[in-house]
């Protein structure tokens, strides 16, 4: 059956595809605002993708993008230019076609906290947004990154981001042209300006629809051949607003349903979440004429701390969430490319999870496939100042390590390795839930609890790099210093000193 499966996987694309069922863009998207993997792991998931029929990859390179003349973008994990020309040749050659993302409007702190580009800001402490009100010093410096990007990207396709533009209007400009002629022309003007920027470049703008929806008056202005990206993680269709009424201007419409997204965290992982996206949102794009699918996948939140030096420059960046690496996520990848090549067909999650269950770790019919599809089931709720009682947390725990012990003593038969992942998450979450639950008691935390929460995170730390050396080039960096661990250590010295009661 293993020899067997990917033959009958390019079997069962190349049926759906003859029947024109499957969207004409099947794309997967992987950032690296975060997590950067290895180029042999990038690799191995194009391939992996290919294999099941997808034929796109929407790549947020960011600080790991090669820039020249835009050097000081770049960031410790960054590539060379070769390593990026041949893996977009590479991924050419398997039929996947690169569409790079590169933000120039909101979701900029990379680029903004930059000195040389801080005169693009919005704002001064909330370093997120360029102003789009300076369109000419925007377009200075977006048309040089913008032509850097292109110069590396065979793809007929440029994604300028333009999501989650919150700060729309906050600057004294952007406050008088809002009263006048209102937020939608803000918006659309400013975009309009950087889809000239790729069209002069030869290319075609991607955005992403949320600020477009919410903000519709002035779509009109809009070049034409812009495709708009409709996200949707699990909410009504309309929750940004009416994408019918975009498309009905002539705009081609791709769909994105999520992979990895909030309130997802290392230690955190709310699957049923994403396996009900998949089962609902794919047949509503089909049904609606979309063009195109991309499961996004973000490592991240996008939103950052920033560590201020004298108050005007930016000494560092941290991401506030940070989610378990794409290595563990194989059954919703899997279960992307099933729905994606077959939009309309009613998709049933647990019966998707017995099959992969079989498939992939030779767990056959029975007790141990049912625990394995109540893995995905398991709720997974954030701890925060509305649930930081002992007796929540408690329970929530309790749940976790009964999951983690009948799920680790599943027989697999291969696959372990992926499976060993599915495992870790597990005891991260529970690691992390023992932590909360030292600092929720009453009577304080113990130096017994807290010290057992350390000692047991070491171990974590190193499962968690033996897993992921060769899949991230920093594989420290998830469960490094900003991590709850860090948190953990620093109290375990608090309650050592005895510098206060606690």
């Amino acid at each position: 059956m293993r020899k067997l499966f990917p033959i009958i996987v390019l079997l069962f694309v190349s049926a759906r595809l003859c029947a024109g069922e499957a969207f004409r863009v099947r794309g997967i998207n992987i950032d690296f605002r975060t997590q950067v993997m290895t180029m042999s792991a990038l690799k191995q998931t194009v391939k992996d993708a290919a294999g099941e029929g997808i034929n796109t990859l929407l790549i947020e390179w960011e600080g790991s993008f090669p820039f020249r003349r835009n050097a000081s973008l770049r960031n410790r994990n960054s590539f060379s230019t070769q390593e990026i020309k041949d893996f977009v040749s590479w991924c050419n050659s398997l039929g996947v076609d690169v569409i790079p993302i590169q933000n120039c409007f909101g979701h900029c702190e990379y680029i903004l906290s930059q000195p040389k580009y801080s005169h693009l800001r919005e704002d001064n402490k909330e370093i997120s947004q360029v102003c789009p009100s300076k369109e000419d010093a925007c377009a200075d410096v977006f048309e040089s990154i913008f032509r850097e990007v292109a110069e590396l990207h065979t793809s007929k396709y440029i994604h300028i981001g333009a999501d989650e533009t919150r700060l729309l209007g906050r600057c004294r400009r952007c406050a008088a042209k809002v009263a006048e002629q209102g937020v939608s022309a803000l918006f659309v003007d400013y975009v309009v300006r950087m889809c000239e920027i790729v069209h002069s470049l030869g290319k075609t703008p991607i955005i992403w629809a949320d600020m477009l929806l919410k903000y519709p008056e002035a779509a009109s202005k809009l070049p034409r051949d812009l495709v708009v990206l409709d996200w949707n993680y699990g909410w009504a269709p309309d929750h940004f607003g009416n994408i019918d009424a975009i498309r009905d201007l002539g705009f081609e419409i791709w769909g994105a349903p999520a992979l990895r997204s909030s309130p997802d965290n290392i230690f955190l992982t709310q699957w049923k979440k994403h396996f009900d996206n998949l089962a609902v949102y794919p047949s509503f794009a089909a049904e609606h004429g979309y063009a195109g699918l991309i499961e996004t996948s973000w490592s991240t939140s996008g939103t950052y701390g920033v560590i201020w030096d004298d108050g005007r420059d930016v000494y560092a960046l941290q991401p506030i969430r940070e989610v378990y690496p794409l290595s563990a996520f194989g059954p919703l990848q899997r279960a992307f490319a099933e729905v994606v090549n077959d939009p309309r067909s009613p998709f049933d999650m647990d019966t998707f999870l017995k099959g992969y269950a079989e498939d992939h770790f030779g767990i056959g019919p029975g007790p141990a496939q049912d625990t394995f599809v109540a893995y995905f089931h398991m709720e997974q709720g954030t701890v925060t100042r509305n649930n930081f009682r002992q007796n929540i947390i408690e329970k929530a725990l309790e749940d976790c390590s009964g999951m983690r012990e009948v799920f680790s003593s599943l027989k697999v038969r291969k696959n372990k390795k992926d499976f060993a992942h599915l495992v870790l998450m597990l005891d991260i979450r529970a690691n992390y839930l023992s932590f909360m639950l030292e600092r929720s008691r009453d009577d304080g935390a113990s130096l017994e609890g807290v010290k057992k929460v350390v000692k047991d995170g070491k171990s974590l730390r190193r499962r968690f790099r033996r897993l992921n050396r060769r899949y991230l080039k920093d594989p420290d960096a998830p469960l490094g210093k900003y991590s709850y661990l860090q948190a953990a250590s620093d109290l375990l010295d608090v309650l050592k000193n005895n510098r206060v009661d606690i």
